[in-house]
């Protein structure tokens, strides 16, 4: 029987949150902010024996990842693993979002009504796409795992994390970008998926534990 615990990461604020750019494919540096809280993190999780540590490819998600483990008081196997990766934004990459809000009539789609948004405006990918691939990362984490029972450690993004956790939450993608419905996903915050399957079951089953807690945080 498979009894996995993944705790997923959003990865620490970097310079593009904080000017509130878009940012997805393309990559900003993690600010002194987004460092601290990733070591403190790290700190707060360094007891739990992880069997391995994932990241997006990403650099600011590869670098959380590394500042958490750092602190660990055991050596964990990296990896990294492109579906894991932020939804990639197309032509809006960089953009301030005040503006495209004025600049796009689609960008509000985007924000409060996934399931009219098309991507073909932007070049970049849609929700249900996004939900796919991230699907397949976690099956391929899970798969891949040494052991059939243990932690593993998940850094990814807040727009991929917030769709994939409000489904394995029994929630509706549609309805992922409303704030009383599933709250944005907070820069370092924890959530934990448990995954079980037992030896004559073709698909185990996801439940989330708690998700977006960063009661680690406020001390810092």
């Amino acid at each position: 029987m498979k009894d996995l615990n993944l705790y997923l990461i959003r990865h620490g604020q970097t310079e593009w949150n904080i000017k509130d750019q878009m940012q997805g494919s393309q990559n900003s540096p993690l600010t002194e902010e987004g460092i601290l809280g990733a070591k403190i993190t790290g700190k707060h999780l360094k007891n739990i024996p992880f069997m391995q540590a994932y990241s997006s490819t990403q650099q600011r998600a590869m670098e959380t990842r590394d500042y958490i483990v750092q602190e660990h008081n055991m050596a964990i196997p990296t990896l990294e693993l492109a579906d894991l990766c932020e939804m990639d934004f197309g032509i809006w990459e960089g953009k301030p979002v005040p503006l495209l809000k004025k600049e796009f009539p689609e960008f509000t789609y985007y924000l409060t009504d996934p399931a009219k948004f098309d991507a073909s405006v932007n070049k970049g990918e849609n929700y249900l796409d996004v939900l796919t691939r991230m699907k397949r990362g976690l099956n391929t984490i899970i798969q891949n795992a040494p052991q059939d029972n243990g932690n593993i450690l998940v850094v990814s993004h807040g727009t991929v994390l917030r769709l994939l956790l409000c489904v394995l939450n029994g929630g509706d993608w549609r309805f992922h970008r409303e704030e009383d419905y599933f709250p944005r996903m907070l820069n370092t915050s924890i959530s934990v998926v448990n995954y079980q399957q037992t030896n004559d079951q073709s698909d185990g089953k996801f439940t989330v534990k708690f998700y977006n807690s960063v009661d680690h945080l406020t001390n810092k």
